[in-house]
């Protein structure tokens, strides 16, 4: 089970899950890094840290496009985009997270997208190759 931060809720920010995971000490609970969530409740420069922090509880991470956390918290951006649409750098966030050793599950967060699902789907996994090629090619 991995405990999911959503802003708003009790267990709002990727801190509070990391503290009731520690507390439960169970191998089959984690946490679970909702990048909307994150946007909504934190600074980008904590990225690293948060993710230091996480890192040895990490089951699952969830990305989307994005606007700029300080753009999303003051009603100027938007918080899940397609994937190929944002000024939020995911290279940066997933390249910090191979960088952190994390190889787990990463998906895709589409809630609340209008238009077309298909043509988001396609531009998504197209952004996806492309970012998983420039990961390659840092390696």
């Amino acid at each position: 089970m991995a405990l999911y931060p959503h802003a708003g809720d009790w267990l709002e920010r990727v801190e509070d899950a990391v503290r009731v995971v520690k507390k439960v000490n169970r191998p089959n609970v984690g946490v679970m890094f909702n990048l909307c969530h994150w946007l909504r409740v934190d600074e980008e420069q904590h990225l690293r840290r948060v993710l230091e922090a996480a890192r040895p509880h990490l089951f699952a991470v969830s990305i989307n496009g994005a606007d700029h956390a300080a753009d999303i918290r003051s009603g100027k951006g938007q918080m899940i985009r397609p994937l190929d649409e944002g000024a939020f750098d995911l290279f940066g966030l997933l390249k910090t997270l191979r960088g952190l050793g994390y190889r787990g599950l990463v998906g895709l967060q589409c809630y609340g997208l209008g238009g077309d699902a298909r043509d988001h789907l396609e531009r998504s996994m197209a952004a996806w190759r492309r970012l998983q090629q420039r990961l390659a090619e840092t390696e």
